[in-house]
């Protein structure tokens, strides 16, 4: 019906007429522009007498041209809410920065488990009485080069007085060993102990890749988990609940009593932590648009990398593990003091109809960005709300028709399987974006990660090696948003994941032999650097991917594909004893498959 605002619609129906009245245009200046009046109406010709009469004085003093207002709606990654907030001013910068300190915490979660670790000098403990022989000569007397063995003897009969062993077997070639009960760990840290020398992880008790194991399927459950319920929840208030159960956890972790307690706290902090990841990304690229939206998605993963580097200098300095836990978990209680500022996503209050909130939103930062908002800006929004959500009878019947007749309208998919995120994005519309977005996730995790654990070849300090890894990917991924605005994103990604795998297959053409290791170490730092910036990118590539309503949970589709990749490189580096460089092959030609994947994907702008 002519001049009616239709629910969902920013236009009046004005068939027949050039007029702009009800456009998103006339909305913004907060109603409808003036046509031209008609001619012979007397008091219009005494104001156009009186113009004519006081033109001179108006030429001077100049009119005042009416406020012109850009629809940044119709860019590219914008909506309507773009109009209103800006793509990127300085309410958006603050909560983006303040956003993106949240993956530092995580990390170190993720990463302190290698310090905490570290290898350590161990052999089997001397006995009380044998206190007093030198180390030295105790493990070239008395055990095994692996330090796991001991001669099997009984040592009570044995003493040492002024400097010599009696009682000791004058001929040991022909006795056997026994598996040690008890170790001793290297003094060279003072008192302070790693995990390992707490809990006597060595020779047939050494189960470290377990143990790690238990966080990174707590990572991969939360990677799915966390989309369904920050889409059902909201974003804000899942993000800072497990902020502060990966804080508090984190913290109780340090006064683990057993490997057990510890295995299953992991399994929790794990879950956190992804959570924290993909809701705090998510949240961050639903508060800008345009080409921000790229930009921060990319800046967003920074911390990640710089946080490699502080958890280097932060484990250098604090070797104990448990002090060490404590110092990465307790003292990030103070984000919690921002929780009754953060903002909620604007464009998740507007997909779920919550106007007031989004109002109260819109008015804070317009405040904070010293913007001035149309007087009709409400109805502007409410025009934009979603239709009402469909009930389960309806959707079983569209899925019904959808699988036997002609198919369903788009628009009305949407609609219908937003109540269920799982029917989404492997549904009809969205499957073939998933099943590419898991290959994907799956090819650039075993990359990223296999060469991070690869740098150990490289020898020296475990502390610089870190330390140089978080300084490389930091530059890289700086460098890759200028690539991607210049090359576009999917052509970014492609070339980020195929000559890594290049670089890796490359390994092959290094000649063989210890004289050449540079070579290798040479090509894995150069995938290392590429694949790091892949890893920032591919976020903002999968986000985009998916409307607002499941796009936390698109999202946490690909960190699920990536929790399996990080399950399966620590048994990626076991083939290495069959073939020195059988690990990089697997990942070259993971890169190659990956690459086929982004081709196959669509593009986004």
């Amino acid at each position: 019906m002519s001049g009616v605002l239709r629910r969902g619609s920013l236009n009046f129906d004005c068939v027949g007429t050039t007029s702009s009245r009800g456009s998103l245009d006339a909305n913004l200046y907060g109603g409808y522009r003036e046509t031209k009046p008609a001619p012979g109406t007397p008091e219009i010709s005494v104001i156009a007498m009186d113009f004519r009469r006081l033109s001179d004085d108006l030429k001077k003093v100049g009119l005042m041209p009416l406020p012109q207002y850009k629809d940044l709606s119709q860019d590219d990654n914008s909506d309507v809410l773009s109009n209103f907030l800006g793509h990127y001013r300085k309410w958006s910068f603050v909560w983006t920065f303040l956003l993106s300190l949240f993956q530092i915490p995580t990390t170190f979660h993720l990463f302190m488990f290698v310090f905490q670790t570290a290898p350590k000098d161990f052999w089997c403990a001397r006995p009380a009485h044998l206190q007093d022989l030198s180390i030295t000569d105790w493990r070239n007397l008395s055990q095994s080069s692996n330090g796991c063995q001991l001669l099997d003897i009984d040592y009570s009969q044995v003493a040492f007085e002024n400097g010599q062993l009696i009682n000791w077997p004058s001929n040991t070639a022909n006795l056997s060993y026994r598996q040690c009960q008890q170790f001793e760990f290297s003094d060279v840290d003072g008192d302070a102990k790693t995990l390992v020398q707490e809990f006597g992880l060595v020779c047939g008790n050494n189960i470290t890749s377990f143990v790690e194991m238990c966080f990174l399927m707590g990572a991969a459950a939360g990677a799915v988990l966390s989309g369904w319920i920050s889409d059902r929840f909201g974003r804000r208030h899942t993000l800072m609940t497990f902020v502060s159960i990966q804080t508090i956890f984190g913290g109780i972790l340090a006064f683990s009593t057993s490997v057990a307690m510890f295995m299953s706290l992991r399994v929790i902090i794990g879950f956190a932590s992804m959570t924290v990841t993909v809701v705090s990304f998510v949240l961050v690229v639903e508060l800008v648009s345009g080409k921000w939206r790229t930009i921060i998605g990319i800046l967003n993963i920074l911390p990640v990398a710089i946080s490699y580097v502080l958890s280097s200098g932060i484990a250098y300095l604090i070797r104990d593990w448990r002090t060490l836990q404590l110092a990465i978990s307790w003292p990030w209680l103070i984000m919690l003091s921002i929780w009754y500022w953060l903002p909620e996503s604007p464009r998740w209050l507007l997909a779920q109809g919550r106007l007031e909130e989004l109002y109260q939103l819109v008015e804070r930062a317009a405040k904070m960005n010293g913007t001035t908002l149309p007087s009709n800006y409400q109805k502007t929004l409410e025009a934009a709300l979603p239709k009402k959500n469909p009930t389960q009878t309806e959707i079983v019947n569209a899925l019904q028709e959808e699988t036997k007749v002609a198919p369903v309208e788009e628009d009305k998919l949407d609609l219908e399987l937003r109540v269920n995120p799982i029917l989404v994005v492997f549904g009809r519309k969205y499957i073939r974006t998933t099943l590419l977005t898991l290959i994907i996730w799956l090819t650039l995790i075993i990359i990223y990660f296999g060469l991070t654990l690869h740098l150990s070849n490289l020898g020296g300090n475990i502390y610089i090696n870190n330390a140089v890894a978080g300084a490389v990917e930091a530059l890289s991924i700086c460098l890759s948003i200028f690539v991607v605005l210049k090359a576009g994103i999917r052509r970014s990604l492609l070339g980020y994941m195929l000559l890594p795998g290049l670089c890796c297959l490359a390994t092959n053409l290094v000649p063989h032999g210890d004289d050449n290791e540079t070579g290798v170490i040479a090509l894995a730092i150069v995938a290392k650097c590429l694949i790091g910036a892949n890893n920032a990118i591919i976020p903002t590539y999968t986000a985009m991917q998916y409307p607002t309503i499941v796009r936390n949970f698109g999202v946490g589709m690909g960190n699920l594909a990536s929790g399996i990749a990080l399950i399966l490189v620590p048994s990626l580096w076991q083939l290495e004893q069959y073939d020195a460089l059988l690990p990089l092959n697997i990942m070259g030609v993971s890169g190659i498959i990956g690459a086929v994947a982004i081709t196959l994907m669509k593009d986004v702008e």
